[in-house]
């Protein structure tokens, strides 16, 4: 009798192995039919049966599933799985890891070079729906996998980079940017990016350096020619400045931009007849450039009030002093209409109005001063 038992037990035993053996056969079976849903459907129980949980063919399988889910472009089969890539990636580390004698090796490195593949794509995705968190995490898991094949995925890292860039991730755009420079990676951007991403943490000089480095590599790059500008403005280089600007003149002279960032440095170092022309000809490009147009007003306001502290340096009743007052008082003039041009681009600039009813009340002019007060009066309401 009790072998009789014992023989029943074995005869269930076997059975119940065979049907678990059997869903992962049909699992691949409908898997290469293409019936996605009845793979799944197959293969999902046989990971968690103790008889085919720790066969690397079950994960192998279930890997191949995923991917297929991943990559359909049936609606029917892409709802199956929100995750897909992901529980792809991760069946084919079990199945790696339960591969000890290394037969499923191959299959199980191509079935991740897919992933590699359809991580990027959602790392797009997220990028075109400015999701630049989840994008980050997407390229992050192509290079990963891009690096077991020992391939330098430099375009992952470049979107990498961006998308921590975007994303607030300094430290992981710092990183990524490094790593294409290391990798002589051909966008001048990164340059300009990782000085950036130094400057931001006052570190000037690796800041300076990468732009010099870039600008060494690329060095028609307009964009690096601004940059080098920009962190020489900043640090407060003018001669340096003056000289990229020049550059950047050159090759776009009808930048209005580049003009103006001229006439500013000019501006900065007392050069007020270079800083006019520059203003001037940053206007003539760009009639509505409200930031040129106060800035040439203000030039003119500041020389205005340099003339008239010399003025009351004079001892009392120095015959210069008329002289210098009409001086002054054309250079308000000036200003006039530069200011009130900016007044009428942006009239509630408590700054411009200011200035201005300073301007007639230096020069008397009763009129104005009425209207002036009005719309500062008005700005307080």
């Amino acid at each position: 009798m009790k072998k009789v038992v014992l023989l029943l037990f074995m005869i269930t035993s076997f059975t119940m192995l065979s049907a678990q053996n059997t869903k992962v056969q049909s699992a691949f079976s409908y898997l290469r039919s293409g019936r996605l849903d009845k793979a799944l459907e197959n293969i999902e129980p046989a990971i968690t049966h103790e008889k085919t949980m720790n066969d690397p063919k079950t994960w192998n399988y279930r890997g191949n599933i995923y991917i297929q889910i991943g990559a359909s472009t049936d609606p029917n089969y892409q709802k199956l799985s929100s995750n897909s890539v992901q529980i792809a990636y991760d069946s084919y580390q079990k199945s790696i890891e339960l591969d000890v004698e290394k037969e499923y090796e191959q299959k199980n490195m191509t079935g991740l070079y897919a992933c590699a593949e359809q991580f990027y794509n959602k790392g797009v995705e997220f990028f075109n729906l400015k999701d630049y968190v989840n994008g980050l995490n997407s390229f992050e898991k192509t290079i990963k996998i891009n690096n077991v094949f020992g391939k330098k995925d430099t375009l992952a890292t470049y979107n990498a980079a961006l998308c921590a860039d975007l994303s607030g991730n300094k430290a992981k755009a710092k990183e990524h940017y490094i790593s294409l420079v290391r990798s002589n990676f051909y966008q001048p951007s990164i340059y300009s990016s990782l000085s950036n991403l130094y400057k931001e943490d006052k570190d000037t000089l690796k800041a300076i350096k990468t732009i010099e480095n870039g600008r060494k590599k690329f060095p028609e790059s307009y964009e690096l020619i601004i940059a080098e500008a920009n962190i020489y403005l900043f640090t407060g280089d003018a001669q340096k400045a003056q000289n990229a600007l020049n550059v950047a003149i050159a090759k776009d002279p009808t930048n209005a931009t580049v003009h103006f960032a001229v006439g500013t440095n000019y501006d900065k170092t007392g050069d007020a007849l270079n800083a006019e022309k520059s203003y001037k000809k940053a206007i003539e490009l760009k009639p509505d450039y409200f930031d040129a147009i106060y800035n040439l007003g203000a030039l003119y306001v500041n020389d205005a009030v340099a003339i008239m502290t010399k003025a009351n340096a004079l001892p009392l009743g120095d015959k210069n002093y008329d002289v210098l007052k009409k001086q002054a008082d054309e250079q308000l003039n000036k200003a006039i209409p530069q200011l009130e041009k900016a007044s009428d681009m942006q009239p509630n600039d408590a700054v411009v109005l200011t200035t201005l009813k300073d301007i007639y009340t230096r020069l008397s002019n009763v009129d104005k001063i009425k209207i002036i007060n009005q719309k500062i009066a008005n700005l307080k309401k």
